[in-house]
């Protein structure tokens, strides 16, 4: 690939963190177009793709929709130091473990942060406002101003459900994804499969890094001082445990230093 890529995406996504990552890890030249929430649809559509594409990848002739299709065409294509996976030929059973686990990393304790963080975050606009506007085209920050940022907030909840029993269960399932990281960690391991930074390690720092309030973390999230006491106690508590220093460890060593991030006290 000799242009520079570009990275569609819906910028305060879980995905989106992992795709900079990857492609940052791999030494891909890219540029992000970043967009508020129910705008990434319409830039979607625009560049041919579907509503549920985010990141959606473009290089040339080069196209990959979500993070499973980057890793898949990318990833082999990468220096070996660099590459996230295991070589399913040499060693399968380590490469199943790694897809398997970052799967469910993603798709069960992401979705629980997903709901827990959207639920808390949208109570208070203040607390979304940078990861909803910064670097947008500026027509989605006037439009968010003006009057939209209302029934954003209102298709969020709706397309999520949010409620506050939904959140609790939503707590409880990121809590039941650290417990399984650590189960991993107590050995005294550096990462989570084998010996060296996989897939399933960056699944976990980005599906886990809001609810830390990572520093690294590339969607803006916002200051721990900012939050109410209820979702202060909850970061905290979970900075605290062994899987939420694992997470800001990954981010501290393992990032790439030219990464987006956003503040943490």
């Amino acid at each position: 690939m000799t242009e520079t890529a570009r990275l569609i995406t819906l910028l305060p996504s879980a995905d989106v963190d992992l795709a900079r990552w990857l492609l940052a890890r791999w030494g891909v030249p890219f540029r992000e177009e970043p967009h508020a929430p129910v705008f990434h649809i319409l830039a979607l559509r625009c560049a041919g793709a579907g509503r549920m594409d985010s990141p959606l990848f473009l290089c040339g002739s080069d196209r990959f929709a979500g993070v499973d299709a980057l890793v898949a065409g990318l990833d082999h294509r990468a220096p070996e130091p660099a590459r996230v996976l295991p070589d399913p030929d040499r060693d399968p059973d380590l490469h199943a473990e790694v897809m398997a686990l970052q799967h469910d990393l993603r798709w069960e304790m992401g979705m629980g942060t997903v709901r827990w963080a959207y639920h808390h975050f949208l109570r208070d606009r203040a607390l979304v406002w940078d990861s909803f506007a910064t670097g947008v085209p500026a027509w989605e920050r006037l439009a968010l101003r003006a009057g939209a940022y209302a029934p954003v907030r209102g298709r969020l909840i709706a397309a999520l459900g949010l409620s506050d029993a939904v959140a609790a269960d939503a707590l409880e399932t990121v809590r039941a994804g650290f417990d399984k990281v650590e189960a991993r960690l107590a050995d005294g391991r550096r990462y989570l499969c084998g010996d060296r930074l996989t897939l399933a390690d960056l699944a976990f720092a980005t599906s886990g890094g809001p609810m830390v309030l990572a520093r690294g973390y590339g969607g803006h999230l916002p200051p721990l001082d900012t939050c109410p006491p209820d979702i202060r106690a909850v970061i905290t508590d979970l900075r605290d445990r062994p899987a939420g220093r694992f997470i800001q460890r990954l981010y501290d060593e393992d990032r790439a230093p030219s990464a987006p991030s956003s503040a943490r006290p």
